[in-house]
């Protein structure tokens, strides 16, 4: 099984799409001998201000690679990121109070404090930041994407495979204001445990997978990594990695005798003031055969540059670096 994985696109024009694809087809055809895809997963940040023009863009490139790698809508798993709720729209759902006349409950987290005035939160206009993101998502994958929170962790099956791949938004309690406040929501997490629970016959054989955008450490949820692995989940992935390293992109959670592999994909496309100098973009490409991941790692210096080997993966003191590492399951 083929996996591309791809992080922070931060779409960018319809130039930007062209550009990219061809460059990005190119180096998996002719480089990494990747003919076809069996999933294409995008761990948020498609957008870079959340905007329609973007995600159209985000379209292309995505329909380029559906149409040049057999991939069909079922084969797409994507989470927003931050850079996936529009700020505009979020203030939008905020209204200015004076405090002294405010009499409903104040619930923490939901409103921002100004002294003298606070902006509380209409939580129906609340859920419309991620509005561009939704119907980004509805046009590429032909179904709607949730708009409850509990509701945002989607399965994704694949049972030619047995790979079972869940969806987390990390991002649901962010926005304007609250630009950090990384996290899952705990009853998304819930509900998807219960729906594999339920159908443990369906998917206990299932190599099973977690995607979000935000690296678990930035999570605030100390017990998302060990509820995840304790369910029988070997993998994780994100974005969110501005500096590819070893220790930042390779790394394992254990929870008893469980682990947890970690593997991050940075950033694929970033405007210039977003990037950070000397950090190259990246992408992954994920071979399962059997009982063993090997995730090929690519870089590039410049936005429009040659992809090329991302050859940093140590095995031996002394040894020649590898362009990939190993996993084994």
């Amino acid at each position: 099984m083929q996996i591309l994985h791809l992080s922070d696109l931060h779409f960018g024009t319809l130039a930007d799409a062209q550009n990219w694809y061809h460059q990005l087809a190119e180096d998996l055809c002719q480089e990494l001998d990747c003919s076809r895809l069996d999933a294409l997963i995008i761990s948020g940040n498609i957008a870079q201000n959340s905007v329609p023009e973007e995600y159209a863009a985000a379209q292309v490139f995505i329909d380029s690679l559906r149409q040049e790698f057999k991939l069909r809508p079922e084969q797409l798993v994507i989470v927003p990121g931050d850079r996936d709720l529009n700020w505009q729209l979020s203030e939008d759902a905020y209204s200015l109070y004076r405090r002294k006349d405010y009499l409903a409950r104040l619930d923490e987290g939901r409103y921002i404090d100004q002294g003298n005035i606070i902006e509380v939160r209409d939580e129906d206009k609340y859920q419309l930041r991620f509005q561009h993101f939704y119907e980004f998502y509805t046009n590429v994958r032909k179904i709607p994407y949730p708009l409850e929170s509990d509701r945002q962790a989607t399965l994704h099956h694949f049972p030619e495979h047995n790979l079972l791949i869940v969806s987390f938004n990390s991002a649901w309690q962010i926005d304007h204001h609250y630009q950090t406040r990384a996290s899952i929501h705990p009853n998304a997490v819930t509900n998807a445990l219960l729906e594999i629970s339920r159908h443990r016959q369906v998917y206990q054989k299932c190599l099973k997978i977690a995607v979000c955008h935000h690296s678990l450490a930035d999570i605030k949820d100390d017990g998302f990594a060990e509820k995840l692995a304790k369910a029988g989940f070997r993998l994780a992935l994100h974005g969110d990695l501005r500096q590819a390293e070893n220790r930042g992109d390779n790394y394992e959670i254990i929870a008893g005798d469980r682990p947890l592999k970690i593997i991050a994909a940075g950033t694929f496309g970033a405007p210039l003031p977003e990037s950070i100098p000397n950090h190259p973009y990246q992408y992954n490409l994920l071979k399962i055969v059997r009982n063993q991941v090997t995730v090929y790692t690519r870089r590039r210096a410049e936005i429009n540059g040659r992809w090329q080997p991302d050859a940093r993966w140590l095995l031996e003191t002394g040894e020649k670096p590898l362009a990939y590492y190993q996993i084994s399951l």
